[in-house]
Order: C-alpha cells, then sequence, then structure tokens
C-alpha cells in the first residue's frame, strides 16, 4: 500500500507542475526573447526589465536611459517605484530601488533604515596602582 501513495504523490507532483508551466512559461518566453534582443545593445537596462518583468503585478511606467533608470508600478495600490540599473550586468553593481519621495527600499517596499553606527570600542581598563606594602617594625 505504501507504493501507491508515493504514486499518487508523484502524480500530483507531475500535474501540479505542468499547470505552473503552463501558467508561467509563455510570459517568462517572451520576456526572455526581449532580453536576448535588448542585452545585446544595454545589458544594464535589459537585466533591469527581466527582474521587474518577473515581478506579477509590476508595470514599466517610463525608462529613462540618460539617468540609468526605469520607473515602475507595483501592488494593488499601484505604488511608484524607480529602479537604477547602472553596473548591474557586470556584477559591479547592485539595483538601488527607491520610492516616490526618493527613499531606497528593500524588496517588501519598505525604507532601507541607514546602518546604524558602530558602537565606539571601550578603553582598555587601566589597572589601579597597587596598594603600599605596610611596613612592619
Amino acid at each position: 500500500m505504501g507504493g501507491i501513495g508515493c504514486l499518487v504523490l508523484i502524480v500530483v507532483l507531475f500535474l501540479g507542475g505542468g499547470a505552473l508551466v503552463a501558467k508561467f512559461l509563455p510570459g517568462w518566453k517572451a520576456n526572455m526573447e526581449e532580453f536576448t534582443k535588448e542585452s545585446a545593445s544595454n545589458p544594464d537596462k535589459a537585466t533591469a526589465k527581466l527582474g521587474i518583468k518577473m515581478m506579477p503585478t509590476a508595470q514599466i511606467v517610463r525608462e529613462d536611459d540618460a539617468a540609468k533608470s526605469i520607473t515602475f508600478k507595483v501592488g494593488a495600490d499601484g505604488e511608484e517605484l524607480t529602479m537604477h540599473y547602472e553596473g548591474l550586468s557586470s556584477g559591479k553593481g547592485k539595483p538601488k530601488v527607491t520610492n516616490s519621495k526618493g527613499e531606497e527600499v528593500d524588496a517588501s517596499h519598505q525604507p532601507v533604515a541607514a546602518p546604524e553606527a558602530a558602537p565606539a570600542p571601550e578603553a582598555p581598563a587601566v589597572p589601579a596602582a597597587p596598594a603600599p606594602a605596610a611596613t612592619q617594625n
């Protein structure tokens, strides 16, 4: 009986995987074709656009080649974010994403906190001077 349970599990996983491929493959294929075409002329921009298009709710609003940025809307509320992509494809840079207020945000669209200053190192403790030895007469 244990073998039948494994077979059922394998069939369910196979069908589930097929459903995911059927749902996402057409859009993925079109995005990859566009990426291949655009990456010859501007690999940084092509990489950034591919990353944005992989987000299900993202919609590109405008592209600014001079500023090396792409502005896009994401989420149900249509929050506008801007990705700055200079050096992205070469691995020398990482994408910087800012919200409409100019604050750098992370993947959850929350402002990135400024790094905390490291605490100042404590001064080494100076040993107390030894007490004078009592002299006996």
